[in-house]
């Protein structure tokens, strides 16, 4: 019996042991996982940008604000005229839809509009101030006035290029108005959703998708006039190392990025990369920097957002 006893003891002994050197690995071991981070922080700072310079643009051209009709550029030339369309295919689909935009019977005609970033005209419209230097052509289809709640806007990028090194590209940037507060601080709020974005360079591709709400502030907040927006709501995308990766943020915690800031630099996300453990990014308290920082499992690591 005693025998019997000794085989016992000694085998609680080694699960005992074997438990033990399974935590203290448990315990040590880092994830630092740092790519899915810093590839949904390069494709959303630049797509996440393009809506609010678009409303820039749009609230210094003449028309903008009407539905139907031929639409004429204001003298700065910020958004240039191109024709008119009675539909646009958008994602496949067929934009907009005819039950919604018929008016006496007849299709609404779409103005259509353009920016092109080799003109030199577009700097009189308060563009982007990030000190980023963009090349490229937007193609800008208005259902109504922007400032209308349920109007909505398609964008089409065209050789977008930042730093003449990253090419941003989609299928589409479908902007639906939520809402058009004209009350001081002043904001209008929409709903966008980024259709198969495409980030590459000579080196890596990024995928990057969003449906999120941006709550754009034309003239600041809190006494700061910077323009500023905020952002909430779902991302996934690919990694340059081939990675999926989801992304959340709360509307109670957004996203914030002013006009004069290359990056973003407030608010926090959740973000999940396959295989790995749901990490906490924290951009910052509002210094404009190219840090931020992700918490997992207990540990802090910083990483640049480039």
């Amino acid at each position: 019996m005693k025998k019997v006893f000794n085989i016992i003891g000694l085998t609680l002994i080694a699960a005992t042991l074997t438990l033990v050197g399974c935590r203290k690995k448990e315990t040590v071991e880092v994830d630092n996982e740092t790519q899915s981070a810093v590839d949904d922080a390069v494709a959303y700072q630049e797509y996440a940008s393009i809506m609010p310079t678009v409303n820039n643009h749009a609230v210094n051209t003449k028309g903008t604000g009407a539905q139907g009709g031929r639409l004429t550029s204001a003298p700065c030339n910020v958004l240039n005229f191109l024709n008119e369309v009675a539909t646009a295919t958008v994602n496949g689909k067929v934009f907009p839809a005819a039950d919604t935009n018929l008016l006496n019977g007849k299709y609404i005609k779409i103005p259509v509009y353009q920016l092109d970033f080799s003109n030199a005209a577009t700097t009189c419209s308060l563009s982007f101030s990030d000190g980023k230097v963009r090349t490229g052509i937007w193609t800008v289809y208005f259902t109504g006035p922007l400032t209308k709640a349920g109007s909505q806007v398609v964008i089409k990028l065209q050789n977008h290029k930042t730093l003449n090194k990253i090419n941003y590209a989609c299928d589409s940037i479908i902007v639906t108005t939520v809402t058009n507060n004209t009350v001081v601080p002043k904001y209008i709020e929409y709903n966008v959703k980024l259709v198969n974005g495409v980030c590459t360079t000579s080196d890596w591709t990024i995928k990057y998708t969003f449906d999120r709400t941006f709550k754009h502030y034309p003239n600041g907040v809190s006494g700061n006039t910077d323009p500023v927006t905020m952002m909430w709501g779902t991302a996934n995308g690919i990694t340059r190392q081939g990675k999926p990766f989801t992304v959340t943020t709360e509307a109670s915690n957004p996203l914030v990025k002013h006009k004069s800031c290359e990056f973003i630099d407030k608010g926090a996300t959740s973000l999940t990369p396959e295989g790995f453990k749901t990490r906490t990014v924290d951009f910052g308290n509002g210094t404009c920097d190219d840090k931020a920082t992700f918490t997992v499992n207990g540990n802090t690591v910083e990483f640049k957002l480039k």
